[in-house]
């Protein structure tokens, strides 16, 4: 039991580490990518010896007010035995604390592949403003792991969508529909990153 707790506050400072947006530089050596039909290009990222997240975005769409999202993050600085599952119980046990603090997670679901040794979370999240929901976000979090220089790295591969204010209720009745289509796409989902962490 020990252990796992030890893991978990590991994994915890890997994902909410302190990294510092630069210029946007690619490090995974990853500028453009497709994910169900659409063109992302790299629009933010951040990184430091041994994580870095890439955010990418639809033509026209900025970091602080997209609809759309997909993210790679790399963490190359893992204890033995970290496995995706492991990563995913972290994200949960996340997603809780917030429910019962801040109250601004609705619901999630979590699913494992034991013949990949992927995981998969996905949840859906608010902000309010003057008592109202502002903004409701669905995201599909996918971990797995990869090699870099030929030693073990946890990748997260993150799809985000966003709804404002009137266009919610639109959105939260297309997610019905489409959820199911994004789990699958995500975990169907492949890209070679050649990371050049400093």
């Amino acid at each position: 039991m020990k252990k796992i707790f030890s893991i978990l506050s590991l994994l915890s400072i890997m994902v909410w580490g302190t990294l510092k947006a630069q210029n946007v530089e690619d490090v995974l050596d990853v500028k453009s990518l497709n994910f169900q039909g659409v063109e992302y290009q790299l629009g933010w990222s951040a990184h430091n010896s041994v994580q870095c997240i890439q955010e990418y975005f639809p033509k026209g769409q900025v970091p602080e007010s997209y609809t759309d999202m997909f993210t790679i993050s790399v963490f190359t600085n893992i204890a033995p035995g970290v496995t995706p599952e492991m990563a995913v119980i972290a994200k949960e046990a996340e997603l809780k604390a917030r429910k019962e603090k801040t109250k601004d997670v609705l619901d999630w679901a979590v699913m494992t592949n034991d013949k990949t040794n992927e995981a998969c979370i996905d949840f859906v999240c608010v902000s309010e403003k003057n008592n109202e929901i502002d903004v409701l976000e669905y995201d599909a979090h996918r971990y797995r792991m990869i090699q870099v220089d030929g030693k073990p790295a946890l990748q997260l591969l993150f799809y985000s969508k966003r709804g404002y204010r009137e266009g919610i209720t639109e959105m939260m009745n297309k997610l019905k529909d489409s959820r199911h289509k994004i789990l699958n796409d995500i975990t169907e989902f492949n890209i070679d990153c050649n990371v050049k962490l400093k």
